[in-house]
């Protein structure tokens, strides 16, 4: 009977609320499969980076080519995709990439405390890209949250403005006459509010996840920049005695 009394204008609106509907349900269902490959992803690279990180040359090749058996090889196809879908793994190839370059000559293989700032700006460039990567989409559970009740609640103030329009011009004011025009009016804000509070729960437990993601990803540019400095980084006196 309450669907029966909705109105054009309402069925337009909770059309429009049905499509912001399944637009955030594929954000939520996209985001959390990608978050849950990122961190199974990041896992198994962490594993393999601190068993590999006490020999500095090898580690410098991990992200190779050549050397993927080393991922292909002990962990297996399946592992290997995960690892290259990890955002600390693209994160490190970056880095790698920059210090092979600047050893590309052969010769000395120092870095001075320029250089490695150098290579962390790097790294801080390919964070900010993972970020960006990993609040991908999130823009549209806002959307959902803060405009799927405003919507509905147009539609309802619209559905009893026709309502109360349509009693007016039949000069019949009673119960019956009113109730199912206000009931109708009111399935938009349900389902404006069917919309936005199902995103806000998604929404809020998605950051929680990515400020892990972000942090666990700051993490490891510092500790890759702390190996790269104790391997790497020309010390003070053979400085100085150039200097002098």
């Amino acid at each position: 009977m309450i669907l029966r009394s909705v109105t054009l204008d309402g069925w337009v609106v909770i059309g429009l609320l049905a499509i912001m509907a399944f637009i955030s349900w594929y954000v939520m269902v996209d985001r959390v499969s990608y978050l849950n490959r990122v961190a199974r992803g990041n896992e198994i690279f962490l594993k393999h980076f601190r068993e590999t990180s006490t020999d500095i040359s090898g580690l410098l090749q991990l992200d190779s080519q050549e050397n993927d058996p080393s991922f292909g090889g002990e962990l297996g196809k399946k592992q290997r995709k995960w690892v290259h879908a990890a955002p600390l793994y693209r994160i490190f190839a970056a880095g790698a990439q920059e210090i092979r370059k600047r050893f590309a000559g052969g010769g000395y293989r120092r870095l001075s405390p320029q250089a490695i700032q150098s290579i962390r700006a790097v790294l801080d460039s390919g964070f900010v890209r993972e970020s960006q990567r990993l609040n991908r989409l999130m823009v549209m559970l806002t959307i959902a949250i803060s405009g799927g009740p405003f919507l509905g609640l147009l539609g309802t103030v619209v559905g009893v403005m026709i309502t109360f329009a349509a009693i007016a011009a039949s000069g019949d004011v009673n119960v019956n006459a009113i109730a199912p025009g206000i009931a109708a009016a009111l399935v938009a804000t349900v389902a404006g509010l069917g919309v936005a509070i199902p995103s806000l729960f998604a929404y809020n437990y998605l950051t929680i996840r990515i400020k892990d993601v972000s942090s666990e990803m700051q993490v490891f540019v510092d500790e890759f920049i702390t190996r790269i400095a104790e391997s790497y980084e020309l010390p003070d006196e053979p400085v100085k005695q150039a200097a002098e």
